[in-house]
């Protein structure tokens, strides 16, 4: 009995060695996952505030000028579907202003904004296939 007990005993400690790693292991896989998913919406925000951004058509503070503006993403719910996933996403775009010379640059008040995104699998990383914030948000 005592053998077999101690058999029994390496048997579950070596599923729970071999089950933890693997949970680990997945843990580790779904955090790389969320934050190239991060990184990539955080991107797509960054190109947005560097194209024609809508915060350049009102005036600039009294005796500055508009600088640059710096996007951050946060996800907060991912859904795989399939090879897909859909994620949720909201983003924080801090316009910056400078002194006409360029120097002093200062945040202004940020634009935040929340996204439902559908991405896919792009060759080591994600592409979005559409925005679906209008729909989500239209329910």
């Amino acid at each position: 009995m005592r053998r077999s007990h101690k058999v029994a005993s390496g048997a579950v400690a070596a599923v729970i060695a071999v089950g933890g790693t693997v949970y680990v292991l997945q843990d580790r896989a779904e955090k790389a996952e969320r934050e190239e998913l991060r990184v990539t919406a955080e991107a797509i925000f960054q190109r947005e505030a560097d194209a024609d951004p809508p915060w350049r058509e009102t005036p600039s503070p009294a005796g500055r000028v508009w600088g640059e503006a710096k996007s951050k993403a946060v996800v907060h719910h991912i859904e795989m579907h399939g090879e897909r996933a859909k994620v949720w996403v909201d983003s924080s775009t801090t316009p910056y202003t400078t002194a006409p010379s360029g120097a002093d640059p200062q945040p202004t008040i940020p634009y935040v904004s929340s996204h439902v995104f559908l991405f896919e699998p792009d060759g080591g990383g994600w592409r979005l296939v559409e925005d679906l914030t209008k729909k989500e948000f239209a329910h």
